[in-house]
């Protein structure tokens, strides 16, 4: 199995990896309420407490977003700067989007996602993972709702699509690992 270290806000403390990926065991390191800013602060510590990676998978900004605070992809150019750094450059670095939830603006999430996007471009080994058209595609409200009533939080079925594109994009790092 693929050692993933998973951090980020609420969105990744509260996922059932274990249940849900098939190609990783997650060191869940998610801290819910939690700003960017916080886990750059934090992100030595956590490089100290999990030194040997297979892969680092990087999900923030949502609360930052809720909160107004649309300046907050100018912290991952330093952070993902200093996780290159720390890791040899063959640990791959994982920058999940936003992903695309009700209770923020479209245009919003779209404009976070594209500064994203161009961060994960200028840092060596990094993916970044778009999570905005799986979402669409396989959460629908009436039949398969990707968030719960607070329209934030993922439901099961937005952590299994998330899981599930996790476990793609990990398949695509790792071609010759065998599942187990």
């Amino acid at each position: 199995m693929i050692k993933l270290l998973m951090l980020g806000d609420s969105l990744v403390e509260w996922g059932n990896w274990s249940r849900n990926l098939s190609r990783a065991v997650a060191i869940n390191r998610g801290i819910a309420g939690e700003m960017t800013e916080e886990l750059s602060a934090r992100l030595m510590d956590e490089i100290d407490d999990c030194p040997d990676p297979d892969a680092v998978l990087v999900q923030s900004g949502t609360n930052n977003l809720l909160m107004g605070y649309m300046f907050f992809p100018a912290i991952f150019t330093t952070m993902m700067q200093r996780l290159r750094a720390c890791y040899p450059p063959q640990v791959p670095l994982i920058l999940c989007s936003l992903t695309p939830m009700p209770a923020a603006p479209i245009h919003e999430i779209e404009q976070i996602n594209r500064q994203l996007a161009e961060v994960a471009a200028t840092i060596e080994n990094c993916v970044f993972l778009d999570l905005v058209k799986p979402f669409a595609e396989q959460c629908q409200p009436g039949t398969h709702p990707g968030f719960l009533a607070d329209n934030v939080h993922l439901s099961a079925r937005g952590y299994q699509v998330w899981a599930g594109e996790i476990d793609r994009c990990l398949q695509n790092l790792f071609p010759d690992h065998r599942r187990s």
